[in-house]
């Protein structure tokens, strides 16, 4: 064998080198194109969407419409983050655990950061409700929204999953429509799709069709005008997270706190004279002291409420919204055009710690 190798002439050595050197190439282009797609497939799936502009769900035909944005440079929702974070870590503490002291606080210190950090990623987020009328009440289409910008491509891989698995369930139909993979559920009647940062549910196919058309670019309204529903929300302070405002052409107002009060008050919200309401309006949000603070009004158009009627529906939303764990304040504000009712929520972190310390 040695005698071979030694005969082997230098070309043929040079040759065997060359192979050596191309696999060892080959393989490290290769490794460095798997690496550069993990690194860019992260990247893609990291990479943060927009922020859905609320007011594009809305045109002509909307006759009810909330939105809550929540951001962490808004300092009442801020300072409710950090101390919902404190409230947790004194929960944490208290739990018992079996590890050692030192590798207990080491591994508790980073499983705090990394669910904090987590649950700040849904920051900036909108959430909003709006409600497209029809000739009807029972006609009526509910649109519910959530959007999330750090989700990002997140959601379109999420859209690619569930078409994948869900989309070819016989209780699911798909339906294509200005670009986006509707998923219908024939037997409840309901609809949602996914786009990038945004989730949409909606009580009808017919609701969701037109949401993605009103997504469109270039999409404008029907109306360019400001509907009376646009100059309600208008009005209502800007600096406040959550806003809302509803017209009552079709009771729209009387059901919505038919739905408010989970239909345990109906005999009360009936009575109540809703023909002389001609709208309503909503805002409100976290203050810096962690607690929760809104403004509902009642628009008249047609004569004032007593002082009767507007204390039975306040009596009616508090038995429904308040409760030992979360005592919700209500107070009446009678105006000369409308009916104010104020609500607030003290200390929410600490209904929190309060409800931990009753379970254990």
């Amino acid at each position: 064998m040695e005698d071979l190798a030694a005969s082997a002439s230098p070309s043929t050595r040079s040759r065997g080198k060359n192979v050596l050197f191309g696999c060892l190439a080959g393989c490290g282009l290769l490794a460095l194109i798997m690496i550069s797609s993990c690194v860019g497939f992260v990247w893609w799936l990291n990479r943060p969407g927009e922020l859905l502009e609320p007011s594009r769900l809305r045109d002509a035909d909307t006759t009810g419409y909330v939105e809550w944005t929540l951001r962490l440079e808004d300092p009442g929702t801020e300072a409710l983050v950090e101390d919902i974070f404190a409230a947790l870590r004194q929960i944490q503490e208290r739990a018992p655990n079996a590890l050692p002291p030192a590798f207990e606080n080491v591994l508790r210190g980073y499983q705090t950061r990394r669910n904090e950090e987590q649950f700040r990623e849904l920051f900036p987020c909108v959430m909003a409700w709006s409600v497209i009328g029809g000739d009807t009440p029972e006609d009526e289409l509910h649109v519910y929204t959530v959007s999330v910008a750090k989700l990002g491509n997140r959601l379109l891989l999420m859209d690619w999953v569930v078409g994948m698995f869900i989309g070819r369930s016989p209780d699911v139909d798909v339906v294509k429509h200005g670009g986006e993979k509707i998923y219908h559920l024939p037997r409840e009647g309901s609809a949602f799709f996914l786009r990038r940062s945004d989730f949409f549910f909606t009580t009808d196919l017919e609701a969701a069709k037109r949401v993605v058309d009103r997504l469109q670019p270039g999409a404008t309204s029907s109306t360019p005008e400001a509907t009376r529903l646009d100059r309600m929300l208008n009005v209502l302070p800007e600096q406040r997270p959550l806003r809302g405002a509803a017209t009552n052409a079709q009771g729209e107002t009387r059901r919505f706190f038919e739905l408010l009060t989970g239909f345990d008050d109906l005999d009360v919200i009936e009575s109540l004279p809703w023909d002389r309401v001609d709208g309503m309006s909503l805002s409100g949000g976290f203050t810096e002291e962690s607690s929760f603070e809104a403004t509902l009004d009642l628009m008249l158009d047609a004569g004032q409420w007593t002082e009767q009627d507007a204390e039975a529906l306040a009596g009616a939303l508090k038995r429904s919204l308040a409760s030992d764990d979360l005592p919700v304040g209500i107070s009446v504000v009678p105006r000369p055009d409308r009916v104010q009712f104020v609500f607030d929520v003290d200390d929410l972190p600490g209904l929190l710690r309060h409800r931990v310390a009753l379970d254990e």
